[in-house]
């Protein structure tokens, strides 16, 4: 395992500490993967980091990533009208 620098972060109250807390708890990652992610994301806006560099984060994260698009996207177009329940029966009848 590569070795990993540690980074320390003072924030000016307890309402933001807990705003971070919920919101990678929501994406179902970790405070440090979730605060590392936001400032990746910031370099690269500022100019500071080119994509290219940016360390992609766990396989786990990104699995976690594209499941919410999913989710979002089932959202969105709404129920398909047939049960899971028999999509299933038929798939298992193929």
């Amino acid at each position: 395992m590569a070795k990993k620098a540690r980074l320390g972060i003072y924030l000016d109250d307890e309402e933001t500490k807990r705003q971070i807390k919920i919101a990678s708890a929501k994406r179902g990652v970790s405070i440090t993967d979730y605060c590392a992610e936001a400032i990746e994301e910031r370099l690269i806006r500022d100019g500071e980091m080119s994509t290219v560099n940016r360390k992609s984060r766990t396989t786990e994260g990104g699995k976690l990533a594209l499941l919410e698009k999913m989710d979002r996207l089932r959202n969105e177009i709404g129920p398909i009208g047939v049960p899971t329940s028999q999509l299933i029966e038929e798939g298992r009848r193929r």
